[in-house]
């Protein structure tokens, strides 16, 4: 097990409250209706308090008291950094690191005391399992904002915590039983629970959820994660290749990985068991709330999100459906409805059938070139913002891209189902594709993974129709057979739309293939 790297205790730290009387006297005085101001009291005084030289059943009982006022301003905080476009922006990183900055001082508090633990302090010999989970706890805090926010965990985040759960092995207190009322739905715990909590939103691509997806799957957690056991050795009668932890190691576990130094086995049939029975029982009709998933989980993506997880947690990676090909090409990309429509025509949009006559200026050009001067157009993608972004490609498959954006490179800001436009360098055309992952690394890289959709896409425009939209203008949509690409909220069952292609087409939209958070893709028919 790794040496504890612990605050420095000095005899001139002179906090404000100094043990659990003196800090719910000083709570009283933190404005918690203010929350960025009382995270950062929370923060300087949690700082000076870890340099306090005071006896660790002391600090453990002031932790304790500090606990329920340092995670509301930290729920609160984190709305200001999480459901945002990557990457972040500057007021948000400073928000971020803040809230990491206090999990940080809890956990430093709590593994202290299990500094005190470890050299049998007298009044902490019992205290083992008690101060492991919280531990532990605050490391999946930290872990679990990562999350949220789409940031990488760094290698040293989850060494911690494989540490924290080696010591409670040690220790001999892995599952000893412990109350943790900040828990939304269950309260029992332990070192073990605490500590697969946090592996199994880890293993659950976290990059790919949205944020009720996020905070569903760690609600789940908290009953699901006993359903895991951990030994020392493979569980027997395995058919698959086992899950492997290193406790020694930073990284994330997987199957069929690196050889692990401190090897311990996960087995989760418990798990599997629990998942596939409630994802029978949903394709059986019954209710998301009649299985204990919560009120809020409605169909069908409750059911998509259960069988997601078991492929994550109980199932060996498939390969790929299509080879992926490691390559260092550069691609364009560009973001907005307009935006990629102007790309994928090369010409300005404009209302189908409009024909204006010629300015006096577009006749003189016309006698002198022989055609109309294009500058207009030319400038026109600066007037109205667009831009073509430079990735570096780093993986490509006939599915999908993964691509980066590094830090110094200008671009936009990108958000999970957004539609973009990609065209890599050995690319005759632009092709569409949906963001289905985003992952920002501390120096401020933006990773993507990019879902190509099928066939090549043609720029078009469609426009409602019906009695109350007499007069309605065309609006630029896109084409990838045999499908429309339209902006958010056009599609209705059998809705008829007006769709110019070499002249006016009348179809019928028949299904909602895909959605994304700016657009639709549908299905249609043709309309005689």
């Amino acid at each position: 097990m790794s040496k504890l790297n612990l605050p420095e205790l000095s005899p001139q730290a002179e906090p404000e409250f100094t043990d659990a009387v003196t800090a719910k006297a000083w709570l009283e005085n933190v404005p918690l209706a203010n929350v960025a101001a009382a995270q950062q009291q929370l923060l300087a005084q949690m700082q000076e308090f870890n340099r306090y030289v005071t006896s660790a059943a002391s600090r453990l009982a002031t932790l304790e008291a500090l606990r329920e006022a340092v995670q509301f301003v930290q729920i609160e905080q984190a709305r200001r950094f999480t459901n945002r476009a990557l990457p972040m922006a500057e007021a948000e990183s400073l928000v971020f690191d803040a809230t990491l900055a206090l999990w940080e001082q809890m956990n430093l508090g709590y593994r202290s005391c299990l500094k005190a633990v470890l050299a049998g302090e007298a009044g902490m010999q019992a205290q083992g399992g008690f101060v492991c989970q919280r531990a532990l706890s605050y490391t999946g805090l930290k872990m679990f904002h990562h999350h949220r926010a789409y940031r990488q965990v760094p290698p040293k985040v989850w060494r911690e915590l494989h540490d924290g759960y080696g010591k409670a092995e040690t220790l001999g207190d892995a599952d000893e039983s412990v109350k943790d009322y900040l828990n939304r739905d269950v309260n029992d715990t332990s070192s073990r629970i605490a500590y697969l909590r946090a592996l199994l939103l880890g293993m659950a691509n976290p990059n790919e959820l949205s944020q009720r997806q996020l905070t569903f799957v760690a609600f789940l957690l908290e009953r699901w994660a006993e359903k895991v056991e951990i030994s020392v050795e493979a569980p027997e009668g395995e058919e698959i290749a086992p899950l492997v932890v290193d406790l020694d190691g930073d990284i994330c576990p997987e199957r069929g990985g690196p050889e692990a130094a401190e090897a311990r086995y996960l087995d989760v049939k418990r798990l599997a068991k629990s998942l596939r029975n409630r994802i029978g029982l949903l394709r059986k009709g019954e209710s998301p709330a009649e299985l204990a998933l919560g009120e809020d989980c409605v169909q069908p993506s409750c059911e998509q999100l259960l069988v997601f997880l078991f492929r994550q947690w109980c199932q060996v990676r498939q390969p790929r459906a299509a080879e992926r090909k490691k390559v260092a090409d550069v691609v364009q990309a560009s973001q907005d409805m307009a935006a990629i429509h102007y790309y994928i025509s090369g010409r300005v949009f404009k209302q189908p059938g409009d024909v204006k006559e010629l300015t006096q200026q577009q006749r003189d050009q016309i006698l002198t070139f022989g055609r109309v001067s294009t500058r207009d157009e030319d400038d026109y993608s600066v007037v109205r913002g667009f831009s073509l972004e430079n990735w570096h490609l780093e993986h490509e498959s006939t599915q999908g891209l993964k691509m980066v954006r590094r830090a110094a490179e200008p671009g936009k800001r990108f958000s999970h189902g957004q539609l973009v436009g990609v065209k890599p360098a050995d690319a005759k055309g632009f092709m569409l594709g949906q963001v289905r992952w985003l992952v920002q690394n501390d120096a401020g890289d933006l990773y993507a993974g990019i879902r190509l959709l099928h066939g090549l896409p043609a720029a078009t425009a469609v426009r409602p129709t019906g009695l109350n939209v007499v007069g309605a203008q065309y609006v630029p949509a896109l084409k990838a057979p045999p499908s429309l690409v339209l902006p958010s909220a056009w599609f209705k069952p059998k809705r008829v739309i007006e769709v110019y292609v070499e002249g006016h087409v009348r179809v019928r939209l028949t299904e909602l293939i895909d959605r994304g958070s700016d657009h639709e893709r549908v299905g249609y028919e043709m309309v005689s």
